[in-house]
């Protein structure tokens, strides 16, 4: 993943010299003010130099006074966490197996195998199709294990009173 520099977090809303709120684009091209950022207080610039894109103010380099403050600003922390996020669901995304679609199934109506499409030629549907590795596991396993894992069907005991 490329580097991002944190501090070119895009924000578009700034403080003016009399602290009033202003939107980065409601701010005139090429206004040179002094624009602070209205968590941290720290310098901001306008960039509304790109084509096709509205302005938007990002932070300047930190110098000595400003870095504790920059430090703390909840924009860069947002950004930071929001990146870190990234960061982690691209690595479990990566590590994650790919899928193979099912090409081999069992039709437990007709007791037909066949490939390709989830459609039985024999009795002209898909609906009582499996997968032939469900088919594989349900038929390998001993009687007392087929319905163990589906935790709804409850074994009920025959009667001893008709």
């Amino acid at each position: 993943m490329p580097k991002i520099n944190i501090l070119r977090v895009k924000q578009y809303l700034a403080l003016d010299a009399d602290n009033h709120y202003v939107p980065a684009k409601e701010v005139q091209p090429g206004t040179d003010n002094l624009w602070r950022c209205p968590d941290c207080h720290c310098p901001v610039r306008l960039q509304d130099n790109i084509f096709g894109e509205e302005g938007w103010f990002e932070h300047l380099p930190p110098t000595e006074i400003t870095k504790a403050e920059l430090s703390k600003c909840g924009y860069i922390r947002a950004e930071i966490r929001r990146q870190a996020f990234l960061l982690r669901l691209r690595a479990l995304v990566d590590s994650m197996d790919t899928i193979n679609p099912v090409t081999h199934w069992f039709c437990v109506w007709c007791n037909t195998h066949y490939q390709g499409e989830k459609h039985c030629k024999a009795c002209k549907t898909g609906i009582y199709s499996i997968s032939r590795g469900d088919w594989n596991w349900s038929y390998n396993q001993p009687e007392s294990k087929s319905n163990s894992g589906n935790k709804a069907t409850a074994q009920i005991p025959p009667s001893g009173d008709q």
